[in-house]
């Protein structure tokens, strides 16, 4: 067992308790969360006059996919060979060995988001995954935990340098359209018990249709996240998840209405393309305060994953989200989201013992992670 003591916990959903204490139990869960002194026989960490987080989660990278310093070789994260490819397996591409794991853990990060990238209309199968562990097998949460697909630019530059469909957003939307027209018909098949002949594609997009697993959709312009929820949501009645949603702000009372989610960002990057030309470190606030599930996310390698929590406090000062919002947007809103908020992002008794203790607040620009510990184990020590 662990036993921290008298540190300053941002427990998210229950305040914060200063002086308080945490008993990790030895099945690696919170035992008790108390002001008052707990006797254990435990490992001692004195926390005294530093501040004890929930372990942050990033809700939208690429890590493991496109290692830094690999060059073409590590690329790993776009098959556009074909537009619609959802039987594409994160799993099968992630490398435990990428340094961005360390630096992700560095940053009191202990779990990730991870999966194709938005080459293709339907990428692929997403995972959860921890940011420690030498074989991908230990390190995953939840595999799949959504199909990648994309709207708007990138799709449409990558086929049309190819020369086939889709090259306009008409041709996205057919080929989006079709694939889960193919896939509900699939599935019907399947719930019948006829047996359909195997196709991996199908099988990808089987939980999806079943309301297991969400389409978490690439789209920056308010059109594209519009036609995004007409065919996804009203069309086929499937859940998705809106990545980047850098013009969501001008439809927040739609995706507020609608129940659609937003994992906002990258917000630390220059904008190089005409669909980011409005990017806002106020975007998260205004969709918060619409009443827009709101997380963040880092995009990975686009900013390094080691720069959440300082994208973060730019959000949260700059932006006008404020530090526990903002809080929020790294930790229980990213697990809602992500459908694990009964075990993770927050400090509550029962849940995994994810948490980072620091010096500072993580999200002043000179603070450090001085501890990690992940599933009740120290995973970090700067």
């Amino acid at each position: 067992m662990i036993l921290i003591e008298k540190g300053t916990i941002f427990t998210v959903t229950k305040g914060i308790i200063k002086n308080g204490n945490i008993l990790i139990g030895n099945n690696g869960r919170i035992k008790k969360i108390s002001k008052d002194k707990i006797d254990a026989k435990a490992k001692k960490i004195n926390a005294e006059g530093k501040l004890v987080f929930p372990g942050f989660i990033d809700a939208h990278t690429h890590l493991g996919l496109y290692a830094l310093e690999g060059g073409v070789e590590s690329m790993d994260g776009n098959e556009m060979t074909n537009p619609s490819t959802p039987g594409m397996r994160a799993i099968d591409a992630i490398n435990p060995g990428d340094p961005a794991f360390k630096d992700a853990l560095s940053a009191g990060i202990t779990m990730i988001f991870t999966g194709p990238g938005s080459g293709n209309v339907i990428g692929g199968q997403s995972v959860i995954i921890r940011t420690f562990g030498k074989t991908i097998e230990e390190m995953i949460i939840k595999n799949p935990a959504g199909v990648k697909c994309a709207f708007g630019e990138n799709p449409k530059r990558v086929y049309t340098e190819k020369h086939q469909l889709p090259t306009t957003r008409m041709g996205t939307a057919k080929v989006f359209r079709e694939t889960l027209a193919k896939a509900k018909e699939y599935a019907e098949k399947k719930n019948k018990k006829k047996k359909p002949p195997f196709n991996l594609d199908m099988e990808a997009l089987f939980p999806v249709m079943q309301h297991k697993l969400p389409l978490r959709i690439h789209s920056h312009r308010a059109d594209d996240i519009l036609t995004a929820v007409r065919i996804a949501k009203h069309e086929f009645g499937l859940d998705l998840v809106i990545e980047h949603g850098t013009d969501a702000t001008k439809i927040r009372e739609v995706l507020a209405k609608e129940k659609v989610p937003v994992v906002a960002g990258p917000l630390l990057d220059t904008s190089p393309k005409v669909e980011t030309s409005s990017s806002s470190f106020s975007t998260p606030a205004l969709l918060d305060k619409a009443g827009v599930l709101t997380a963040l996310m880092t995009d990975h390698p686009v900013i390094p994953i080691q720069c959440l929590p300082l994208q973060a406090g730019l959000v949260a000062y700059h932006g006008g989200a404020g530090e526990e919002n903002t809080l929020k947007m790294i930790t229980i809103n990213p697990a809602r989201i992500l459908k694990i908020d009964k075990e993770y992002g927050s400090l509550e008794e029962g849940k995994v013992a994810d948490l980072s203790i620091y010096s500072k607040h993580p999200f002043s620009s000179t603070a450090k992670a001085e501890l990690v510990i992940a599933n009740g184990n120290i995973v970090y020590e700067r």
